[in-house]
């Protein structure tokens, strides 16, 4: 290859493997999505072996990854960084807090759930204080007891719980649609249709009624 097509090759190699490690996908893995041997694949990234536009395809499609980033048109979402451990301390405090508010809601006593589970007292005390974890199948045996479903305490409405929880419903929501109406809601162009439709969804029937006619009016 000449210096340009060396150069080409070996900044494609770097997005091939930077978009892998995106990915959190291993050498060995990405070797046998294109039937190719790991040593063979890792020439792929240092630029020593000439990739196909079929198999850049195809590594876009493992990776999860829009083609527009090899050509250097879209960019590889920023993860959102997320403080687990933080997450997980808050969370258990906060359902100890709302597990203590229903208990009392259903007139139920500490000693009342404790007997339910068979444990002390003190450890129901503990868990409406976010001090202790509750298992699992505690709290299903205590949502089952105070006659509310474990929903309840899914918190799928905010933070990053609430972020995924949305980005999973979406991702359904695009896959069961039909690909010409896929087709429509990737295309930038199409956004003002999208913005249009959801002024209309927002408006009440009267003025939808008013907006009907008046484009019966414009085209008769």
């Amino acid at each position: 290859m000449n210096q340009i097509n060396t150069e080409r090759a070996q900044k494609l190699g770097a997005l091939i493997r930077q978009a892998r490690e995106y990915a959190r996908r291993d050498v060995s893995e990405s070797a046998q999505v294109l039937g190719i041997t790991p040593e063979t694949y890792q020439k792929i990234e240092t630029g020593e072996y000439p990739v196909s536009l079929p198999e850049i395809e195809a590594l876009a499609l493992f990776f999860k990854v829009p083609m527009g980033y090899f050509w250097g048109t879209e960019k590889l979402e920023e993860e959102q960084k997320v403080d687990y451990t933080n997450f997980v301390t808050l969370r258990h405090r906060v359902i100890g807090v709302l597990l203590r508010q229903l208990r009392l809601q259903a007139r139920r006593s500490v000693a009342d759930v404790a007997a339910e589970l068979g444990v002390a007292e003190s450890l129901i005390n503990e868990y409406e204080a976010g001090l202790k974890p509750i298992p699992y199948l505690h709290l299903e045996k205590i949502c089952a007891f105070l006659e509310i479903p474990v929903s309840y305490f899914v918190d799928d409405q905010h933070g990053p719980l609430g972020r995924h929880e949305a980005e999973q419903r979406l991702r359904k929501i695009f896959a069961s649609l039909p690909p010409e109406m896929q087709a429509f809601l990737c295309n930038p162009t199409n956004v003002t249709y999208l913005e249009t439709a959801k002024k209309l969804s927002e408006m009440d029937v009267q003025k939808l009624r008013q907006v009907a006619e008046s484009i019966l009016d414009i085209t008769f």
